[in-house]
Parts: C-alpha cells; sequence; structure tokens
C-alpha cells in the first residue's frame, strides 16, 4: 500500500490476513522500530489480529533489515515456492509503482524497491540482469 497507511488500518489488515492464512505462515517476523522484546506499537497490532484468526502463528518482533540485498533475498523464497500471486493482495498504485521504478536509489520505500528488484531478479533474462544489477 502506497497510500502510506498506517499498519493498523483496516485494509491493510486485511491483506495480511489473507497472506497468513493462504500461505499457512507459521511464524511471523515482524519489523518493530519500538521494541523488540514484543512490546511494540507493530507487535500488539499484530497480536491483536492473531487473536482474532483461526489460523495461529508465532509472532517474532525483530530489528529492521537494513541490508537490501539481504530483504531481496529473503522475499526469493516465498514468492517462488508457492503460488502467491501480488496481484491478488496489492492495490492498484502499488503495481503503478513497480512498473514505475527505476532502480535509481532514489525512493524512499525500501519494501517497494526490494519487491520490484525481486521481480526483475525472477522475470528478466542475463542479459537485461546485467543492465539492472551491475555497477556501472
Amino acid at each position: 500500500f502506497q497510500e502510506k497507511l498506517p499498519a493498523s488500518d483496516p485494509r491493510v489488515l486485511n491483506t495480511i490476513k489473507t497472506i497468513l492464512e493462504n500461505l499457512n505462515v507459521h511464524t511471523l517476523y515482524i519489523e518493530d522500530r519500538d521494541n523488540t522484546t514484543g512490546q511494540g506499537s507493530i507487535t500488539k497490532t499484530f497480536t491483536v489480529l492473531r487473536a482474532h484468526m483461526n489460523h495461529y502463528y508465532r509472532i517474532a518482533p525483530i530489528k529492521p533489515i537494513s541490508n537490501k540485498f539481504t530483504r531481496i533475498a529473503t522475499l526469493i523464497g516465498p514468492i517462488t515456492s508457492s503460488n502467491l500471486s501480488i496481484l491478488d493482495f496489492s492495490s492498484k498504485s502499488a503495481i503503478s509503482d513497480i512498473y514505475k521504478y527505476k532502480g535509481d536509489g532514489k525512493s524512499d520505500d525500501d519494501s517497494l524497491d526490494s519487491l520490484s528488484a525481486l521481480y526483475m531478479l525472477l522475470t528478466l533474462d542475463k542479459r537485461a540482469l546485467k543492465a539492472h544489477f551491475t555497477k556501472i
């Protein structure tokens, strides 16, 4: 969601709930900037969400990942090993932003950058990959 919605927004929570149930998630790793002992605001939001679901999963708050390569690499497994379709869960504006992605490093959205880079890694041929992922 590119409208800068808070994690507690019902549309965001509904999307996350759908993903958690469809992928049969056992552990949800949350990048909680407030607190990694389970007392942060985002962790509490997801604890409430879990209480209203039939599917139980463990919540593990972690420090935010700052390394973009690590972010991209962590996305490859879930997307390639399941039938997850990004179009089922994303808003039109998020898809539009992915297509506008330039990879110039000026974007403020690390998640979008990572998702865009992941999509490119999984779909481009070797020549195009070299054009996008090698330093000039």
